[in-house]
């Protein structure tokens, strides 16, 4: 998919991006509610960084064991692997839409401490071919690595 739809994709499904994030990395803190009168408390966190990749409903039936990072760009430009490696992000949120582009029917959260040096299972060409994307698979990869999962049973 060219960059634009990729960005495009990103803007329009931002808002389900953030409540996604939300649900899994803001708790309640029912002993605190209890005790003290707090139903929530905002606190100030160590900020981090989420990579997100949203692919169309195409891909959805072949390759929803599995997702793909940008490999290398002919350019020699930096990639998401690159990134990820370089510690410049800490969670990917890697997820496909519906066939009508409404929703997002499944998603995972990846802590990338985790990702290590786990090689990919195979690199191909990227359509268009602008780049070559590393496919790995979820079975390799520790549990630990997946702090969420979400799958649309109607899907």
């Amino acid at each position: 998919m060219p960059y634009n739809k990729d960005r495009e994709i990103e803007n329009k499904f931002a808002p389900q991006i953030k409540t996604i994030l939300a649900q899994h990395f803001i708790t309640k803190n029912v002993e605190a509610d209890l005790k003290e009168g707090q139903d929530f408390g905002i606190y100030c966190l160590k900020p981090f960084n989420v990579g997100v990749r949203l692919r169309t409903f195409e891909y959805f039936k072949p390759y929803n064991r599995e997702f793909t990072i940008r490999w290398s760009r002919p350019s020699g430009a930096k990639t998401e692997i690159h990134k990820i490696r370089e510690g410049l992000v800490d969670f990917i949120l890697y997820g496909f839409l519906d066939q009508k582009e409404q929703n997002i029917i499944q998603y995972f959260i990846g802590d990338l401490k985790y990702f290590g040096d786990v090689q990919p299972c195979q690199i191909r060409l990227n359509d268009p071919p602008d780049s070559e994307l590393a496919v790995f698979k979820f079975d390799q990869f520790p549990r630990k690595f997946f702090v969420a999962w979400f799958h649309d049973r109607r899907f």
